[in-house]
């Protein structure tokens, strides 16, 4: 038999309800401040919002389309005994969120990139040239560049092609494209068997 309904005491912890239009694609990063008429947040106040309402010791938002198609995507984490940050929450806000669209969540390169971020690697990767195929721009060279980032992404993590592509906002599957591309032209080598980039 369920429990009957109970409204909410004064102990309940209630939570303001949130515009989440940052996340659907009709506010950016850079707009201005909380917008009395909108609701909407600066990214930095919402990160903080969201970790004072659910806890957590840090949490990262990402707009529609970045890490998952089809929805905005805010990721809460823990830091572990090791003091590796751990994912400890997911919230996906669009359209219709659909076993397709959670399928699509960048687990692992969502845990390596926020570990990353505080590590010499990271200061490597912001010393190269961002990781996007500009309009006109030489296969060669952007295979070189690829080429480049895989590297450096390889020295800390053991994947990559996630950190990358949570890094440049693109698909895993886009970015192990553009590393098969790489190799074709020997900049990388082989894939080891068995061993997933």
């Amino acid at each position: 038999m369920a429990a009957p309904y109970a409204e909410p005491t004064a102990e309940c912890h209630t939570v303001d309800p949130m515009k989440h239009r940052w996340l659907i694609g009709d506010w950016h990063p850079g707009d201005p401040e909380e917008d009395p008429e909108t609701g909407n947040y600066d990214l930095q106040q919402l990160e903080a919002k969201l970790k004072q309402d659910f806890g957590g010791d840090l949490w990262r938002v990402w707009d529609a389309d970045v890490s998952v198609p089809g929805a905005g995507l805010a990721a809460g984490y823990t830091k572990n005994a090791a003091g590796r940050y751990v994912l400890s929450a997911v919230m996906l806000v669009g359209d219709a969120i659909t076993a397709d669209v959670l399928r699509k969540v960048p687990v692992a390169a969502l845990e390596n990139s926020i570990n990353i971020s505080a590590t010499q690697v990271r200061e490597e990767v912001d010393k190269l040239p961002p990781l996007r195929r500009e309009p006109g721009m030489d296969p060669a060279d952007f295979a070189r560049l690829v080429a480049e980032h895989y590297r450096t992404w390889n020295k800390a993590v053991p994947h990559p092609a996630g950190a990358m592509a949570a890094d440049a906002g693109v698909s895993v599957g886009t970015v192990h494209n553009w590393i098969r591309e790489a190799r074709l032209l020997k900049l990388l080598p082989p894939a080891k068997r068995g061993k997933a980039m």
